[in-house]
């Protein structure tokens, strides 16, 4: 690989089990992509320590250092804004209410972009993916939880505090008022706690321990209850098994209603639909697009994300490349 320093980015999907790494040439093209379990902890310092040891082990192999990247974007699940490095609202990630760019720069002292893992997902679909030529845009990924990021004219919104779409957070009429005792970034909100892949599991379980029921679900699952995971619940209701409609009406018609008042609220042109539980098949896409149609007046379209869970790393480069561009054309003005 020839190696030039302003032609490779990388973009970091930091999950909270896996992290995914993707470097780029200067077109946006892959050209080097690794995934491997998420280092779990305290120490954001040790945590990144590892990552970049990671990835200087992915980038030897092909004669690539670090330091030579012209730039990196990083996605994290929960809140942070990039003008302060402080990463909150995320469960996954018990550090302190700390300013990582200093550790990042023990480590890389090149351009830097950090944001939320949706936000980064959305600017990847708006810019690869199912959203191209896209100005208004919401995206919503279902997986462990529930995330969501808006396009309006063509840029990201991130709201007054960087904390724009968290619909894991609405409050549901059952939920009130016993939510309020929840702290920020403890544990699932109302929303999330009836939409998100978790709960499909959770629903799952419990539906199967009140008694012997004939479903594949089981077949898959091994016969054990414990052991159902919300693919095998999708699987099978993508096949019809009544078990697995009956477990999916509620987070069907939950998110069908959180879709339908966003976009009577936003007028989007695009309802982006990603994540793990989204990704497993059209069944649930398709649903959720039947259901929500029929609760607004308003023009609803709504597609399944293209780019997987490839989008978070590819919305990070276009992160970091449109950082790079701006701070090139600030330098550039300020010389005139």
């Amino acid at each position: 690989m020839a190696v030039n320093q302003s032609n490779f980015t990388a973009g970091i999907d930091v999950g909270g089990t896996k992290t995914f790494v993707c470097i780029a040439d200067s077109q946006g093209t892959p050209v080097l992509k690794k995934k491997f379990p998420t280092l779990k902890g305290t120490d954001p310092d040790v945590f990144f320590g590892w990552l970049f040891t990671e990835m200087h082990g992915m980038l030897s192999k092909e004669g690539l250092q670090t330091e030579e990247l012209s730039g990196i974007g990083m996605g994290f699940p929960g809140v942070i804004l990039n003008e302060t490095g402080i990463l909150t609202n995320a469960p996954a990630f018990s550090w302190p209410a700390t300013d990582i760019r200093p550790i990042i720069r023990k480590y890389y002292d090149g351009p830097v972009y950090l944001d939320n893992d949706v936000n980064m997902a959305a600017r990847g679909e708006h810019w690869k993916g199912a959203a191209q030529g896209k100005r208004h845009v919401l995206m919503i990924t279902i997986g462990t939880g529930i995330g969501s990021a808006l396009i309006m004219n063509g840029d990201l919104y991130e709201g007054a505090d960087g904390a724009s779409g968290e619909i894991g957070n609405w409050v549901l009429e059952a939920s009130y008022p016993s939510h309020i005792s929840r702290k920020a970034g403890e544990e699932f909100g109302p929303f999330e706690n009836v939409t998100s892949g978790t709960s499909i599991g959770v629903f799952a379980r419990k539906y199967f321990c009140f008694g012997e029921r004939v479903s594949s679900i089981m077949d898959m699952a091994g016969g054990r209850v414990d052991r159902i995971e919300p693919l095998h619940v999708l699987k099978a209701a993508s096949e019809g098994d009544q078990s697995a409609l009956w477990i999916m009406e509620s987070p069907l018609n939950h998110m069908a209603m959180g879709i339908a008042n966003a976009v009577s609220l936003l007028n989007p042109q695009l309802v982006v639909l990603g994540g793990g539980v989204a990704g497993s098949s059209s069944f649930y896409v398709n649903e959720v697009r039947r259901r929500a149609s029929k609760l607004t007046p308003l023009p609803l379209h709504i597609e399944q994300a293209e780019l997987g869970n490839e989008a978070g790393a590819f919305g990070a480069i276009a992160a970091v490349r449109a950082k790079m561009s701006s701070d090139l054309d600030s330098r550039g003005s300020h010389s005139r």
